[in-house]
């Protein structure tokens, strides 16, 4: 790390960054101008900082010395990095071996700290691959999200992911290949659903040969890259010769797996001239906000698309947004060879170069203006256009529902987090609380908290059915961490599935917490629990609002997505663990053998019609509990 500093005191290292301006009584244009003095002309990242120690920018740098020094000069800049430059305070930089590090690391940061003048992909979780897995003797296939840490196959990604689910389903008719996870692979003795409704080839218990497999495999791939007519032609002959030596079951599997190819192809196949592998993105604005449409290819197949919202400062330039926006999208995935643009291709050389430099290969970003690709772009551009007159509706929604919130608790401003919290459970069993988060945007599902509830010694352990203990056990653990991390945000509004006695518990908790700052409203059922008759409690009154008030329908809607996420955190915790079932009556029948039977027999039914020769068949139990477990079933 290269070290920048005042001459007579030592620079403070701070998250990673040698801090460059610590004690120095300089601002915007003047510190910009001392601080590039001292910078290294090597790669790196650059951070912006302003007097109470908020980010305001983060960049990178082929070269860092000279890339910041253009700050100093104001009349080359926009009206916006103006009024950046002018609120800088302080500097941090972190140098890297390369552009590319650069990249990558600039990417992460602005994730992670969101600075108020970058331009942030708001929807940035990982897409869907599908991945054959050779790490065993039948690869697997799967839909797969995350670093591409296992041995095999990634084709994708799929920006849809109901087309990856689609194509997954169709590979699955296709070339019979297996899906199930290697615990249920290696403990089957005999074949599941799936190889009945001819969706896998049981390869669990040798129903197709290794080599027949492996073939299966190779064909799947080549269907994935593309190469269907060959696929196709085997198949047809395949079902011919099976047709005249009259084996006309195997003909009618094989013209179902020709079917599926066939419809599969219809649903995902796009033809462009010369262009097999692409991606297409046109971005639109409107009022200070923007889209960007993607349209996704590869091997000649549709992967799907999907409109992205980035959030930026109003003033932002098309160019400037989708310059950032293709760093940060493609930061962790590999680009097409060919990337469509509805902007000026010249001003994107830059992307280029480092997407070169990224992926190994050249990379042609182009703006078309005749022919199909240029039909493509004006569909993307369509597809923007009408997406962000769409969003900006439902903004203006949203936002009046916000403004009718802050009118009934009273508020200054309007608020800019809100949280509700709900909790989920089976009769005390498996509790779970929730939080999700409001914001000026709407839904922010990468900010929902889930709580395993913890029963303390002190709690009386008959009566775990307590809404109000959930509630308390929730709230402290949330409170105390806004407490305790430094820059943790403070939610305006609070709101409590639940009644009176609800909310007072609630408001106890942020009273004894002294975040007095915070609104309090519960929600709460009417009279017979019909829905548009809620009442809402706030720490004067109880309020009901009239059934067709937006307030009212806003209050439901993000109260029911606590609820639904709620439900959700509880059944997979539940899933988690074995539930009480029959066989806990039965002694030696612990989750190890329940799992044993279960995968053997498929169900509870066909256990308990399971004649004792059948029973003798399943490995590793022994004989004493086998008549255990018949008798137990057919005994008057």
């Amino acid at each position: 790390m290269a070290k920048a500093q005042k001459p007579e005191s030592p620079p403070i290292i701070k998250d990673n960054f040698s801090q460059l301006s610590e004690n120095i009584n300089l601002k915007g244009q003047e510190i910009i101008k001392f601080i590039s003095k001292t910078l290294p002309h090597k790669p790196g990242v650059y951070q912006m900082e302003s007097d109470d120690g908020k980010i305001l920018y983060i960049g990178k740098a082929k070269n860092l010395a000279k890339r910041v020094i253009n700050y100093a000069s104001l009349n080359n800049l926009t009206r916006r990095l103006q009024r950046m430059v002018s609120l800088t305070k302080q500097m941090n930089f972190f140098v890297t071996n390369t552009e590319i590090e650069a990249l990558l690391l600039e990417c992460n940061l602005i994730k992670r700290h969101k600075p108020r003048f970058n331009i942030i992909l708001r929807d940035d979780k990982s897409f869907p691959y599908i991945l054959i897995n050779k790490e065993k003797k039948f690869p697997r296939i799967l839909k797969y999200r995350g670093a591409k840490k296992y041995k095999g196959e990634y084709f994708g990604p799929f920006v849809s992911p109901s087309v990856a689910d689609y194509t997954l389903i169709s590979l699955q008719k296709s070339f019979l290949l297996r899906s199930c996870s290697d615990s249920v692979f290696n403990n089957r003795t005999r074949p599941c659903l799936l190889y009945d409704i001819k969706r896998c080839s049981a390869p669990c218990v040798n129903y197709i040969t290794k080599k027949k497999y492996d073939e299966s495999i190779n064909d799947a791939k080549k269907f994935l890259n593309g190469n269907t007519k060959k696929i196709l032609s085997k198949l047809n002959k395949s079902m011919t010769y099976a047709s005249n030596k009259k084996m006309y079951e195997e003909a009618g599997r094989l013209r179902d797996r020709i079917k599926s190819i066939n419809q599969i192809q219809k649903y995902q196949s796009v033809y462009i001239k010369d262009m097999r592998n692409i991606d297409i993105f046109a971005i639109k604005r409107l009022n200070g906000k923007s889209c960007i449409h993607g349209m996704f290819y590869r091997n000649g197949s549709s992967y799907g698309n999907k409109s992205f919202f980035p959030i930026h400062d109003i003033k932002a330039e098309e160019t400037e947004i989708l310059e950032s926006f293709l760093y940060q999208f493609y930061a962790d995935k590999n680009a097409p060879p060919k990337i469509l643009i509805n902007l000026d291709q010249t001003k994107f050389k830059n992307v280029k170069k480092i997407l070169e430099i990224k992926n190994n290969k050249k990379i042609l970003i182009q703006k078309p203006k005749t022919g199909e690709k240029n039909k493509h772009i004006k569909l993307a551009e369509k597809n923007a256009r009408e997406n962000i007159k769409l969003k900006k509706a439902s903004l203006e929604t949203h936002h009046e529902a916000l403004k009718k919130l802050m009118n009934l608790l009273q508020l200054n401003l309007l608020p800019n987090r809100i949280e509700v919290y709900d909790n989920s459970h089976t009769f005390g069993k498996d509790s779970v609380g929730v939080m999700i988060v409001v914001d000026k945007e709407g839904l922010s599902p990468k900010n929902y908290r889930k709580y395993n509830i913890r029963y303390n010694d002190v709690h009386n352990s008959t009566s775990l059915v307590d809404d109000y203990y959930m509630i308390k056990e929730v709230l402290t653990r949330r409170l105390k961490k806004i407490q305790q991390e430094v820059g943790s945000t403070l939610p305006d509004v609070i709101i409590i599935d639940g009644g009176r006695g609800h909310f007072n518990v609630a408001k106890k908790m942020i009273k004894a917490n002294k975040l007095d700052s915070i609104s309090l409203i519960s929600i709460s059922k009417g009279k017979k629990r019909n829905i548009g008759r809620e009442i809402i409690h706030t720490i004067n009154q109880n309020i009901t609002l009239k059934p067709n008030d937006p307030l009212l329908f806003f209050i439901q809607r993000i109260r029911d997505e606590a609820h639904r996420f709620a439900i959700t955190a509880h059944r997979k915790r539940r899933g988690k663990k074995f539930i009480k079932s029959i066989f806990d009556d039965i002694s030696g029948v612990g989750p190890k053998r329940k799992k044993i039977l279960k995968l053997y027999f498929g169900s509870i039914e066909n256990i308990k019609n399971a004649t004792l020769s059948e029973l003798r068949q399943v490995k590793n139990l022994p004989k004493d509990l086998i008549h255990k477990i018949y008798d137990f079933f057919h005994s008057q």
